[in-house]
């Protein structure tokens, strides 16, 4: 079995637990949980002075997972939750590899090969912070990470309790025999192998963080581009929460764009549901980039059905807008048609139509301008007609 060993015990130079901190939208305990996790261990051990919200929140998700996370207070329990045969995977207090460096501890085979990886002793992190990555040799410092066969944890029986749990059992490793690692230069870059110590050091580095996840918009879509700069001025503090906020409120502003449309106010109604649209593509953003940064499938929000949602509504507010209630005009089935062929058009990625017609909010926009002026029924023919004579020119994509 793999086994994770990480704490939440040193607190940074202002003051706050490590591994409470947030990092790009979670906490850098979330972010060691999940390092564990891609490592393939099964059983998550965090050696915390007090079981803090956190920790307690971080054990509720790993156990709903199906892995299982123990939380202890000292390390007098930990030589019976390690068997001699295990792995053992240590990581320090408040640090957050790049997933990336630390696959260089797999062999060919996929296997978890025991290492001790190390650093330069004139490395500025081992002179900056020499608590935590400790001199193992005349040359070398602990780079925080390392690889252990569990029956080297035995031995912390002997050790008075006030000990440092994880510079023994560095030093047990060592003497173990296990190999060092000596990690490149680049794996050491500060956003490769971070170090957390502080909340604006974590600030700034969550902010780096989305930016390097964010989507590289095309210019042919603006809405999109639009999108990924409010979710990069707003995601550190949040990535599902602003998902979720956004989603709501495009669902809401697109029921009053319907409403209003209905009621005569056709350029108000196109006007909200063009927010409500945009609104839609920076919650797609927000999962988008989510996803990216954890490396992991984000659930929220659900681009197909809220992609769908949107154009419902919006086909919805252009119908009404071209025959608001109690009326009825067959020209009105125009606003359905125009959206549909949008759809149609944008199913595939490769082109400036299919990007042009996924541009929902650019779409409302125009017939919302088109309504301010009295010629929507004209420029959704013409819409209509465009989307279909681009169709027809690429046969393929019908």
């Amino acid at each position: 079995m793999r086994i994770g060993l990480i704490t939440a015990i040193r607190r940074s130079a202002d003051g706050f637990v490590r591994a409470e901190l947030p990092l790009a939208g979670r906490s850098v305990l979330a972010w060691q949980v999940a390092l564990m996790h891609s490592l393939g261990a099964e059983r998550i051990v965090c050696l915390s002075a007090t079981a803090t919200g956190e920790v307690l929140h971080m054990q509720r998700n790993t156990e709903a997972g199906g892995a299982s996370f123990h939380t202890l207070q000292g390390f007098s329990a930990l030589p019976g939750l390690v068997r001699a045969e295990d792995d053992l995977i240590i990581l320090s207090d408040g640090l957050v590899p790049d997933p990336s460096v630390i696959q260089a501890i797999f062999d060919g085979n996929g296997a978890l090969r025991r290492v001790v990886t190390a650093i330069p002793a004139e490395n500025p992190l081992a002179t900056a912070y020499p608590e935590d990555f400790e001199r193992i040799d005349a040359a070398r410092h602990w780079a925080g990470l390392l690889v252990m066969r569990g029956a080297g944890v035995q031995p912390l029986e002997d050790f008075p309790a006030d000990s440092d749990p994880v510079s023994l059992l560095l030093r047990l490793a060592l003497q173990a025999g296990t190999p060092c690692h000596d990690l490149r230069a680049r794996d050491l870059a500060s956003e490769r192998w971070l170090l957390v110590d502080s909340a604006a050091e974590a600030a700034h580095a969550g902010q780096a963080m989305v930016d390097a996840a964010a989507i590289q918009s095309d210019r042919s879509c603006p809405s999109s581009k639009l999108a990924t700069l409010v979710v990069r001025g707003h995601a550190p503090g949040g990535l599902l929460q602003g998902a979720n906020v956004s989603q709501a409120t495009a669902l809401t502003l697109l029921i009053a764009g319907v409403i209003a449309a209905a009621l005569g106010l056709a350029t108000t109604g196109l006007l909200l549901a063009a927010t409500g649209a945009f609104c839609a593509v920076v919650a797609e953003t927000y999962g988008t980039i989510a996803a990216r940064l954890w490396r992991e499938t984000v659930a929220v929000p659900r681009k197909a059905v809220l992609a769908w949602v949107v154009d419902g509504f919006a086909a919805l507010a252009t119908f009404f807008a071209l025959a608001p209630l109690p009326l009825w005009q067959p020209l009105a089935a125009l606003g359905p048609l125009v959206f549909g062929l949008a759809r149609i058009a944008s199913r595939k990625k490769d082109s400036a139509l299919s990007v042009m017609a996924s541009d929902r909010t650019g779409l409302l926009l125009v017939l919302a301008a088109a309504a301010a002026t009295g010629f929507l029924p004209e420029i959704c023919a013409c819409l209509a007609l465009g989307l279909l004579a681009a169709l027809l020119l690429r046969a393929d994509q019908l």
